[in-house]
């Protein structure tokens, strides 16, 4: 092949008219003599220095609030900026989140069919539900990034529904409930700021008539209950007394929180429960998975909720802090565009 393409190139050669670059050196230098040099039209002068702009405030211009836009303004005051007032463009999401958007939807399709657990069939819920579990990674199956992993996350949540159900069935044996909504809109007015959201699942007990508040988290959480009620008093968590509020305010009788894990397949469904009391309890054990929040405790959760809504929908803040905590920003959408975030110890060298 090389020979026949240096063969092709020598017969081109001798076809053409003899030239050497000399030559046509020469041409171009006999067309410019005489010619002018013209002045470089910009001044080379450096352009003035421009002083940097004293900062404004700056407000979201969305009309309603949420618990996870508050936990996300305790969080870090940046990432709020990047969400809510630059609207930036975030990550298509991870397979984590998939796979809590999944499953969130199978146990809404679940409860749909199947509201009572005491005497029920556990065979018969476990197959519904496997079935409503499959159903739903089915259709969410386009958002993984590989089939393989479509494949693992399905069958994390397939042996997670199995221990779910197991769940159910023993509480249900102690005492007997009625699923009374999923995926309940909600919305409530607090001190003139309206705040909305979606409640995962709302119980009824027989005995009572008082509601328990039931959130499915498939991501970390709280092992204890003493760690999620610090969280709540630390405002550094808003979801489940919000809630509270919402269902109060239409006159349910909130007497418990919820927190459902479902993350680990390996591990059984134990609630994180915080049971709402008129007046403070000793603190539980550190290792009890339930304990008591003060309706007390609740109203300066209420207080905080208003007066960060109160700050954000108000032009007052002209600088939104990043974290100072760096677990913060391991999971945030915005790290890479964030130059203030704090750096981790084994990256505080490479910078």
């Amino acid at each position: 092949m090389l020979d026949r393409i240096a063969a092709e190139y020598d017969r081109a050669r001798a076809l053409a008219p003899a030239w050497e670059a000399r030559d046509f050196i020469d041409e171009i230098a006999a067309e410019l003599a005489g010619a002018r040099e013209s002045e470089f039209p910009f001044a080379a002068d450096p352009a003035p220095v421009v002083e940097r702009e004293a900062p404004v405030p700056v407000t979201s211009k969305r009309a309603t609030f949420s618990a996870s836009a508050l936990n996300a303004f305790a969080e870090c005051e940046r990432k709020w900026y990047f969400r809510y007032v630059c609207a930036a463009v975030e990550d298509r999401g991870s397979s984590a989140s998939f796979y809590g958007l999944a499953f969130h939807a199978a146990l809404e399709d679940f409860h749909r069919q199947h509201t009572r657990f005491d005497g029920a069939d556990g065979a018969m819920l476990g197959a519904f539900l496997d079935f409503c579990v499959v159903a739903a990674f089915d259709r969410h199956r386009t958002r993984f990034d590989a089939p393989v992993e479509f494949e693992l996350q399905k069958r994390r949540a397939r042996r997670t529904a199995k221990r779910y159900v197991t769940w159910l069935l023993e509480r249900a044996r102690k005492a007997p409930f009625e699923v009374i909504g999923c995926e309940v809109p909600t919305e409530v007015d607090l001190d003139g700021f309206p705040f909305i959201g979606f409640i995962d699942r709302l119980d009824r007990d027989d005995a009572t008539g008082t509601i328990t508040v039931v959130d499915y988290k498939t991501g970390a959480i709280a092992k204890r209950a003493g760690e999620y009620l610090d969280e709540v008093l630390a405002f550094q968590e808003f979801q489940l007394p919000f809630y509270y509020w919402a269902r109060t305010a239409i006159g349910d009788v909130v007497t418990r929180l919820a927190l459902v894990p479902l993350k680990d397949a390996l591990l059984d469904v134990a609630p994180v429960e915080l049971n709402v009391v008129a007046q403070p309890r000793p603190p539980a054990k550190r290792d009890s998975a339930t304990g008591a929040i003060a309706v007390a405790d609740l109203e300066r959760a209420r207080a905080e909720m208003v007066r960060i809504a109160r700050t954000l929908a108000t032009p007052t803040i002209a600088r939104y802090a990043a974290a100072v905590d760096p677990d913060a920003c391991r999971y945030c959408a915005y790290k890479d565009a964030c130059r203030e975030r704090p750096a981790v110890g084994e990256e505080r060298f490479g910078r």
